[in-house]
């Protein structure tokens, strides 16, 4: 499980290092993939159990099959590029989720993903009263 942030900056060569403790989860390979507003970064494990879902949710005729295409199209696999774990993000992901500098890298318990800092923070000022209520009502989490 993918738990916890980080904060990171990218280098002069649009890399990141990703957290020690992701890179020993997500193994010597992973795929990067477009996720609302960020970058998903996913296992080999769990790329291939997301896209065996939507090859399933496709097949059954419940989504469409450009959003199978899309997510397809849109992954890169990459293998972090020495022992610090750094991976480079390519310049079409890296624009689509806006990310220039300052990123957080976060779980998201089955994955990491990677935001704009400033896009992270305003995404969890605007949804912390939504979140304290989903665990305080009753029959919730707890």
């Amino acid at each position: 499980m993918f738990v916890d942030h980080y904060e990171r900056s990218l280098d002069s060569k649009f890399r990141i290092v990703l957290p020690k403790k992701f890179r020993v989860e997500l193994g010597p390979q992973v795929y990067l993939a477009r996720s609302d507003n960020s970058l998903a970064v996913y296992s080999e494990e769990q790329f291939h159990e997301t896209s065996q879902r939507l090859i399933d949710l496709d097949r059954e005729g419940k989504i469409p099959r450009q959003v199978r295409l899309a997510f397809a199209a849109s992954t890169v696999s990459v293998e972090p590029d020495d022992k610090t774990g750094r991976i480079t993000l390519p310049p079409k992901l890296r624009e689509y989720a806006n990310l220039t500098n300052d990123v957080i890298v976060a779980g998201v318990l089955t994955h990491v993903e990677i935001w704009d800092k400033a896009a992270f923070e305003a995404l969890e000022a605007s949804h912390i009263d939504v979140v304290q209520e989903q665990f305080e009502a009753p029959g919730s989490f707890n």
